[in-house]
């Protein structure tokens, strides 16, 4: 059976217009979501540790996502919670965040974390794919995206075209507007490993 980044959030933890202007407000707000779910105990540690962790070493990669995390007790299970902000979040290091995956990591699931991780990184670098999640103005539209995101093939080798070939697939967003993006992340030759 193949795992989606979708089968660890549920609809309270997705919001499509989070409200705060800073990495602080962003994880504290998101840290809410998941205590009021049941999946953490509570949201004040969660926040510090995850807020203490991004100030460390910055989760924000290119194309304004980061990953911010924590790890360890209080986790009942391993859970994601994803806000998305058009105007742009404003991260320690400089960045502009506009989608923000926090992930809470039970102690047990480290090489969950690596592939969910690597997997969101992957596509968020894929063209369009980034486009089509901000245009998501309901958590069933991002649950739908996320759902289409297969955790059980990260790290695998990309395989199916010739080198410099690209595949280019249509995506649709919530709005019916088609966002072409290829399949594999920019720079990448095919038959490397993503």
């Amino acid at each position: 059976m193949t795992m989606t980044v979708g089968d660890f959030t549920e609809l309270s933890l997705l919001v499509p217009q989070l409200v705060g202007a800073d990495q602080a407000t962003a994880i504290h707000a998101l840290s809410h979501r998941l205590q009021g779910a049941g999946r953490i105990e509570e949201s004040l540690t969660f926040f510090q540790s995850a807020l203490q962790r991004d100030y460390l070493s910055s989760s924000a990669i290119e194309g304004g996502v980061a990953f911010p995390h924590a790890r360890g007790h209080g986790i009942h299970r391993f859970s994601l919670a994803l806000g998305l902000s058009k105007e742009g979040i404003h991260w320690r290091d400089g960045s502009q965040v506009h989608a923000v995956f926090l992930i809470g990591v039970p102690s047990v699931d480290t090489q969950l974390y690596l592939a969910v991780g690597s997997a969101l990184a992957r596509q968020s670098r894929l063209c369009g794919w980034l486009t089509a999640l901000m245009a998501c103005n309901r958590p069933e539209e991002l649950l739908d995206m996320l759902n289409k995101v297969n955790v059980s093939e990260a790290g695998s080798i990309r395989t199916g075209q010739s080198a410099g070939e690209s595949r280019r697939d249509v995506l649709s967003t919530p709005s019916g507007e088609n966002v072409r993006h290829d399949v594999r992340p920019k720079g990448q030759a095919s038959g490397q490993v993503a």
